[in-house]
């Protein structure tokens, strides 16, 4: 009797575990259906915030050249000389003020694609990415998105203070006459009045304001470069950046002092952050040439006491331009000369040094094939580490000039 009462227990026993064992392998098969429906969802709405992103990149692309048109038109009125000192003006040269101008006054701004991105913040699935490169990228990109339309606005409104005074005082049919100079009649007779129109301080004001449409577009090449990478993140479903990615968005998305490598050259292109610029005792045009895969640098022979190329910081539209270099103890310079024996120095300053070349400096022969030079920063003794504005400098002195090609520039 005891037997089968044992014998059934632990039946009994037996039914059970496997009643459980099946409850929690469904509650598993369950819970992994809806981890599987979750990311589905998750993957949709990230999906649809790409969708929108690619159609924002071709936005910023049209605005880029729209605006950059702009500012060539605008350059090439304020420089050419003759203009202000013209008598005559033909209808072709009429045609291409008229552009310039009425352009200007079509003021234009991006529409960021933003539903998709609301609602995802807005929703339990955010959760799913918080904390991750990702997310920081995602809120970073429409944030700069909402200071670009802020920019935007303020110029726009600029422009239209500006347009509202000219047609003010030009509201009878002079103003037909300049915006539609082909409709005007016979050009050889009304031409005298639209050029003295043209001449006119109002007119000028508005043409001078077109150059300030340039100031946008370093933050217009940040949003598109923002948003290659979100989209290239999403597609692939990554969440955390790749080293090369922390280097290129050095002062975008982050503090410089984040990346193990900072670089202020990667194959003759200089990223984000940083500009690379070029100073001499005496008047000069760009010495400076981007080529392919590397930049070249002259120093004109008999034609300076010095002359300098050097990385600047300039972030955050100019209002970061200094950093913090403590962390990195080594600056790595892949360079060559153009024939081969180039001497000079190399230099770093920091946002207090004085503009005359008394800080300290280290001298560099170069030979005609590519070389990775290196050298440890702690020899630039005069810098102060904590606020480096230009991190590495090329000095030319004397009459012998020399060209030097860079390729790649990095601190470690």
């Amino acid at each position: 009797m005891n037997r089968k009462i044992g014998t059934y227990f632990k039946y009994a026993i037996g039914e059970i575990l496997l009643v459980v064992v099946g409850i929690l392998i469904a509650v598993q098969i369950d819970n992994w259906n809806e981890e599987k429906n979750e990311r589905r969802i998750l993957d949709d709405i990230l999906q649809s915030i790409a969708n929108g992103v690619q159609t924002d990149i071709r936005e910023l692309n049209l605005l880029s050249t729209a605006r950059t048109n702009i500012v060539k038109k605008v350059e090439t009125l304020r420089y050419d000389e003759k203009f202000d000192t013209k008598s005559t003006i033909n209808i072709e040269e009429a045609s291409f003020v008229n552009f310039a101008f009425t352009n200007i006054l079509n003021t234009i701004h991006l529409n960021t694609n933003i539903t998709a991105y609301e609602s995802f913040k807005n929703s339990i699935y955010f959760g799913k990415i918080q904390g991750t490169d990702l997310a920081l990228l995602l809120e970073t990109y429409y944030k700069s998105a909402a200071k670009i339309r802020e920019r935007e606005d303020q110029y726009n409104l600029s422009v239209e203070k500006l347009s509202q005074e000219w047609f003010a005082h030009y509201k009878n049919n002079e103003a037909n006459l300049f915006l539609t100079p082909w409709n005007a009649g016979d050009f050889a007779i009304v031409g005298s009045r639209f050029l003295e129109i043209a001449k006119d301080p109002r007119t000028h004001a508005i043409w001078e304001s077109g150059l300030g449409e340039g100031a946008i577009l370093k933050a217009y090449e940040e949003q598109i470069l923002m948003g290659k990478k979100l989209v290239e993140m999403i597609r692939n479903s990554e969440t955390t950046f790749d080293q090369q990615t922390i280097l290129e968005f050095s002062g975008i998305v982050f503090t410089f002092g984040d990346a193990e490598i900072v670089s202020l050259l990667i194959d003759g292109e200089v990223p984000t952050g940083f500009d690379l610029r070029y100073a001499a005792s005496g008047l000069f045009p760009n010495y400076i040439e981007q080529q392919k895969g590397y930049v070249a640098i002259k120093y004109p022979p008999n034609k300076y006491k010095w002359a300098s190329a050097y990385f600047y910081v300039n972030a955050l539209y100019g209002r970061v331009n200094e950093m913090d270099f403590t962390a990195y103890s080594k600056v790595m310079i892949e360079m060559k000369g153009e024939a081969g024996g180039e001497t000079f120095e190399i230099g770093m300053k920091d946002i207090n040094d004085p503009p005359d070349g008394s800080e300290s400096k280290i001298k560099v022969e170069l030979t005609k094939q590519w070389k990775l030079y290196e050298f440890e920063t702690k020899r630039f003794e005069t810098a102060d580490m904590t606020k480096i504005m230009v991190p590495l400098s090329f000095v030319f002195e004397g009459p012998e000039g020399k060209n030097i090609h860079i390729r790649s520039v990095q601190f470690k």
